[in-house]
C-alpha cells in the first residue's frame, strides 16, 4: 500500500531539512505542496526534478485532497509538505491527512522544523497543559470569543497570526489577557530573527512603529483559572435533585467534572440543597419525625496489608459502607475515591504503608468510619 508522508521543511533556515526529509523528497514521484513556488524553490536545492506537484492551498483543500487519495490509489507514495515548518498544524494539510486516514491509508510523520514547536522552546513558560488555538480567527467578534474562552483555563496558549492583523489582535490581548506574559516569534531561524518579550498590556505599544512581516507565533504565559461559575453550579445541582437519578456522592463528581468547583464545596451545596427542600415541604398529618440531619465525621486508616488497596479489598470496602446511612469518600495525596466504587478506590494507587483518610457524611456516617477503621484494621481478612 502507498504512503503519505507528512514531511516537515525548513521554517527559514534551509540548513534545518533533516536528511530524511530529503531522501523521502528525492524518492516520492508526487509531492502535495501548500505553494508549489516555494516547494519548486526547495526541491531546485536539493537538485530534485520531474516530480508531480499537486496544489494543496486552503481555496481548494478538497479537491486537493481528492488528487493526493487518486495517486494513493495509484500505489504512488505522496509526500504532504506546507509553506514552511511541518504540516497539519493549522493549515490545508490538515483535510488531507484526514481523508487518507479515513482511507487506511499508511501515514509516516518525517518530523523536523515546527514555527510551534520553535516557539514554545523559547518562551521560557510552563508549557503543560497548553491550548494551541492556531490561526485565529479574522473576524473580530470571533477573535474575541476564542480568547475570552480559552483564557478562563489559565492554561499557556500558543497561536499564530498574519502580519496584517498583528495590532488588532494585540489589542484583544492587552484588553482580555492584560498582566499575562506574552512572547512574540518572528522570523525564527532566519537572519533577521525576533523574539519580543512584553505583557499583554504592554504588546500594542511595543509595536509601535515596527514593521512586521512573514507569520508570527505568539505564546501567552500561563495564568489563574477562572473560578467556577457558582449559577451553573446551583443549576446543575437542582436538574440532579430533580432526576433523582444519582446518589449525591456521585452527582457532586458529576457538577464538580463539569464546573471544575472543588468536589467537597458541591457535595456539601446538595446536602444544603436536599435540606432545604425537606424543610419546605408540609408536615404530614401525623407529625412523623423530620429526617436526621446528616453528620459529618473523618479518620485516618493506615494500608497494612501486604498488597495494599488491590480488587478484593476495594470490594470489601464497598461492601462495608453500602451497610450504612452514609456517603464515604477516601483521600490519599489530594487525590478522592468514591468508597462505594471498586474501580474509584483502584484509582487511589495505595500500597502498604499509605495513609488514607476516609470522610464520611450522613446520619450513620460514624459508624461507618469505625466499620471501616475495623475493616482495615483487620488486614480486610487477609491475615498479613
Amino acid at each position: 500500500m502507498a504512503t503519505l508522508y507528512v514531511v516537515a521543511t525548513p521554517i527559514g533556515n534551509l540548513e534545518d531539512l533533516g536528511p530524511r526529509a530529503a531522501r523521502v523528497l528525492a524518492e516520492v514521484p508526487v509531492v502535495a505542496a501548500e505553494s508549489v513556488e516555494r516547494t519548486k524553490k526547495l526541491l531546485a536545492h536539493l537538485g530534485l526534478s520531474g516530480k508531480r506537484l499537486i496544489s494543496c492551498r486552503e481555496a481548494n483543500r478538497r479537491q486537493a485532497a481528492a488528487k493526493v487519495l487518486d495517486a494513493l490509489g495509484q500505489g504512488k507514495d505522496v509526500a504532504l509538505v506546507s509553506d514552511a515548518g511541518t504540516p497539519g498544524l493549522s493549515d490545508p494539510g490538515e483535510e488531507v491527512v484526514a481523508r487518507a486516514a479515513a482511507m487506511g491509508y499508511v501515514i509516516s510523520p518525517v518530523a523536523g522544523p515546527s514555527a510551534l514547536a520553535a516557539a514554545l522552546s523559547v518562551a521560557g513558560f510552563k508549557q503543560v497543559p497548553l491550548s494551541f488555538l492556531g490561526f485565529l480567527p479574522a473576524k473580530a467578534g470571533a477573535r474575541r470569543r476564542l480568547l475570552e474562552q480559552t483564557a478562563a483555563s489559565g492554561w499557556t496558549l500558543a497561536m499564530f497570526e498574519a502580519p496584517h492583523r498583528l495590532r488588532d489582535t494585540a489589542l484583544d490581548l492587552a484588553e482580555i489577557l492584560g498582566p499575562r506574559r506574552v512572547v512574540l516569534c518572528r522570523e525564527l531561524t532566519k537572519l533577521h530573527e525576533q523574539v519580543l518579550r512584553a505583557t499583554c498590556a504592554e504588546l500594542p505599544g511595543r509595536l509601535e512603529g515596527q514593521q512586521m512581516r512573514g507569520e508570527i507565533t505568539l505564546v501567552v504565559g500561563p495564568g489563574e483559572p477562572a473560578g467556577p461559575d457558582r449559577d451553573q453550579v446551583a443549576e446543575l445541582v437542582e436538574k440532579g435533585l430533580a432526576a433523582g437519578e444519582l446518589k449525591p456522592s456521585a452527582l457532586a463528581r458529576q457538577v464538580a467534572a463539569a464546573t471544575g468547583m472543588n468536589r467537597e464545596d458541591v457535595y456539601k451545596l446538595i446536602l444544603a440543597r436536599q435540606k432545604g427542600r425537606s424543610s419546605k415541604e408540609d408536615a404530614p398529618a401525623d407529625m412523623s419525625p423530620q429526617p436526621v440531619e446528616p453528620t459529618a465525621a473523618e479518620r485516618e486508616l493506615t494500608v497494612a496489608n501486604s498488597l495494599g488497596l488491590h480488587a478484593r479489598a476495594a470490594a470489601k470496602i464497598t461492601e462495608t459502607v453500602s451497610r450504612f446511612q452514609a456517603e464515604v469518600v477516601l483521600v490519599k495525596g489530594g487525590e478522592e475515591a468514591d468508597a462505594a466504587s471498586v474501580l474509584s478506590i483502584l484509582g487511589l494507587d495505595a500500597p502498604k504503608g499509605s495513609l488514607v483518610i476516609a470522610r464520611a457524611t450522613g446520619p450513620q456516617a460514624g459508624e461507618a468510619l469505625t466499620a471501616l477503621d475495623q475493616l482495615f484494621v483487620g488486614l480486610f481478612g487477609e491475615g498479613r
